[in-house]
This record gives C-alpha cells, structure tokens and sequence, in this order.
C-alpha cells in the first residue's frame, strides 16, 4: 500500500482518478475521469469505457482513490493540485530524495 503521503513522489499508473478544472471556482463537482493508464511530464492519460483521454496535470485539481487494502469497504481519496505532479515520475522521487537529503 501507498503511504498517501507519498503519492505524488509515485507513478500514477493504474489509480483510478477524479478532476474538476482549476479555472471554474463554482464548480465544486469531479468528474470521474477514469483510470491513469499512462503519463508523460505535463499530462495524464486515462481511460473510461474504453475510450482514451489526455489531461494536462497544471489545468486540474485532481483527486486520486486510494484502494484500502485492510478493509474493503472504505477507500481513501487523496485531493492533490495538478501542478504539484506535474514532471517525471523519476524527477519527483529524486526531488524527495534532494528534499530529506538537505533537510536538518
């Protein structure tokens, strides 16, 4: 299981997601965007009902669901600004690690 804390420092392959655009404030609805089958620096691509879609991970607050594998009935979400994911997978674990490497 994924410490939620961590989230964003991980590959979000296979997490189902939500979204709502930062752009419209009123709009306090996600939209069920489906599930991350791949990602490249500045997008998300998912698929719902077999259809394939692109997002761009700076125009979105998304929120990603958190399968909790202790008791099946509950499964967390954790809401996290686009722009904080936005870059490789591989770039934000070394930022974590640059992170708790200077950190005293």
């Amino acid at each position: 299981m994924i410490n939620p804390k961590y989230l964003i420092y991980h590959d979000l392959i296979g997490i189902k997601a939500y979204a709502k655009l930062k752009s419209k404030k009123k709009s306090t609805e996600f939209l069920d965007i489906g599930v991350v089958i791949d990602e490249t620096r500045n997008m998300l691509i998912t698929e719902k009902e077999n259809k394939v879609k692109k997002y761009i991970k700076k125009d979105y607050v998304l929120r990603l669901e958190l399968p909790n594998y202790e008791n099946d009935t509950e499964d967390n979400f954790l809401e996290v600004q686009g722009s904080e994911i936005v870059g490789l997978p591989v770039n934000r674990l070394r930022s974590l690690k640059k992170k708790r490497w200077f950190k005293k």
